[in-house]
């Protein structure tokens, strides 16, 4: 199961899952039992390149790209607790440009230079990979990768495609075995934000083109 295919996700959350089912028993001493998952850490650690690499998804009626800005400077800690549930901590500092394809609703493209994404990340995942609570604080980038997830998010008021500052979310995605299938379900179980941006528009008056 691809999980970072199939949940609503923070930028951290989306890249602790690319890092994660990258080869990570290299890293670490300690294999997850989880297959796909993070090894145990015993503390903060540096993060993985892999955290680092673009993230590219639909969104804006186009195609957005995610990619690590001047700062990276993120560390992770991943436990194993006795039940099998793995718990991703991080935490530092990261900065984030958003670049949009020209198309769809972003006709000119358009570009945010050094976004502050270093809201910190919980990802709690189930010993079977099934159920994932995602707890991550402002300043953060948001985004669906599913229908599902995106009913989600904007039953909790979210645009498409946001960034917010200050506040807090939490959300619960229930996957399927199927990789092609929606999730069972996603649910925003707090959210405390304030001030929350939508993208989508901040792309298209980067563009010189506001609505």
């Amino acid at each position: 199961m691809r999980i970072q295919n199939k949940l609503c996700l923070s930028l951290v959350a989306t890249l602790s899952l690319v890092a994660g089912s990258a080869s990570t028993a290299t890293a670490h001493d300690e294999e997850n039992p989880t297959p796909g998952l993070p090894a145990e850490t015993g503390g903060y650690q540096p993060a993985l390149a892999g955290y680092y690499e673009d993230v590219v998804f639909p969104a804006c009626g186009t195609t957005i790209t995610l990619r690590s800005g001047d700062v990276r400077d993120l560390y992770e800690k991943v436990r194993v607790k006795r039940d099998g549930t793995t718990v991703i901590k991080l935490r530092g500092d990261v900065t984030t440009d958003v670049i949009a394809k020209p198309g769809g609703d972003l006709p000119d493209g358009g570009f945010l230079d050094e976004l502050d994404n270093s809201g910190r990340l919980t990802l709690e995942i189930s010993a079977d990979g099934s159920t994932i609570v995602e707890k991550f604080g402002g300043p953060s980038v948001i985004y669906p990768v599913s229908e599902t997830d995106a009913a989600a998010l904007a039953a909790a008021g979210f645009p498409e495609f946001g960034y917010f500052e200050r506040g807090k979310v939490a959300i619960r995605t229930v996957l399927t075995e199927d990789e092609a299938a929606e999730p069972v379900s996603t649910e925003v179980l707090q959210n405390t934000t304030r001030d929350v941006v939508d993208l989508c528009r901040a792309l298209k008056e980067s563009a010189g083109h506001p609505y």
